[in-house]
C-alpha cells in the first residue's frame, strides 16, 4: 500500500509539473499575439513581418503541445500500470 501511495504521489507531482509548464507556454503565446500588435502608423514592421513572427510563435506552441501530449501519455501509462497493479494485489489477496 505504502508503495502505491508513493507512486501516486509522483504522478500527482508529473501531472502539477505538465499544468505549470502549459501556464508558461500559454504566456509564450499571449507574447507572441502581443508583439505583433503595433500602432498603425509604424511602418517599420510590415505585414509579412508580422505574419512570419506569428508563425514562428505558431509551430513554438505546437511543439509545446507536442510535448504536453507526450507527459499525458506519459502520465496515462504510468496511472495503467498502477491500476494493474492495485488489481493484481486484489486478486492476490484473494488467493491468500
Amino acid at each position: 500500500m505504502e508503495n502505491f501511495i508513493k507512486d501516486l504521489k509522483d504522478i500527482m507531482f508529473d501531472v502539477k509539473s505538465v499544468e505549470a509548464r502549459t501556464g508558461g507556454y500559454k504566456k509564450d503565446i499571449d507574447r507572441g499575439i502581443n508583439v505583433n500588435h503595433t500602432p498603425e502608423y509604424d511602418t517599420s514592421v510590415t505585414k509579412q513581418d508580422k505574419i512570419n513572427s506569428l508563425f514562428e510563435y505558431l509551430i513554438d506552441a505546437k511543439d509545446d503541445m507536442d510535448r504536453v501530449q507526450d507527459s499525458l501519455k506519459d502520465i496515462t501509462n504510468k496511472l495503467d500500470t498502477l491500476l494493474d497493479m492495485v488489481e493484481y494485489e486484489n486478486i492476490a489477496k484473494g488467493f491468500r
